[in-house]
């Protein structure tokens, strides 16, 4: 049986019906993705580089040889939201997007542990995880959104986009403080 975070969705939660119906809790990314989506970006020397939802290893295979991997898998013992805090410069993977709640948890544990940059596979149904409230911690905490590259692999429920963020606001992405219309 695969072990879960004790996180539930909303009961009107759409994606997390989908989820639900289709029978499956865990899904993988292709490792052809990963490695498209990991030869976009540029990484240094000697760079830091966490991955905490290994899975299969999609993302954690095809980084480069020239970063310090380090891994977190909750199937294998690792639980990233519940063990010791690492610094790195670099954080990316394909997280648990469903229920959303859970995501946003990663994120806080990025934005604490990270320095550079942090990468998201997401389904663009869970983009309604960044409201308002939620940028501003980001802007608060020093996170912006800068790019979103759209992706998509039919095994899965939609489009999903690659999601890069960083320390420097590049004015990219803004929101309304305040009431909503």
């Amino acid at each position: 049986m695969d072990k879960v975070w004790d996180y539930e969705s909303k009961k009107d939660d759409p994606l997390a019906k989908l989820v639900k119906k289709e029978g499956k809790t865990i899904v993988y990314t292709n490792p052809v993705m990963a490695k498209y989506l990991i030869d976009r970006e540029t990484f240094f020397d000697g760079e830091l580089v966490c991955e905490p939802c290994k899975g299969d290893g999609a993302f954690y295979d095809n980084l480069p040889d020239n970063v310090v991997k380090s891994w977190y898998e909750l199937q294998e013992g690792k639980d990233y939201l519940g063990d010791e805090k690492v610094i790195v410069n670099t954080t990316l993977s394909n997280p648990p997007f469903v229920p959303r709640k859970l995501f946003w948890k990663f994120m806080v544990r990025a934005m604490e542990t990270t320095t550079d940059r942090i990468y998201w596979l997401l389904n663009l149904g869970v983009l309604n995880v960044f409201t308002p409230k939620r940028l501003n911690e980001m802007k608060e905490k020093g996170w912006f959104i800068n790019s979103f590259h759209i992706v998509a692999d039919k095994r899965w429920y939609g489009r999903y986009a690659w999601i890069k963020i960083t320390k420097k606001d590049n004015g990219a992405f803004t929101w309304k403080n305040g009431s909503p219309f």
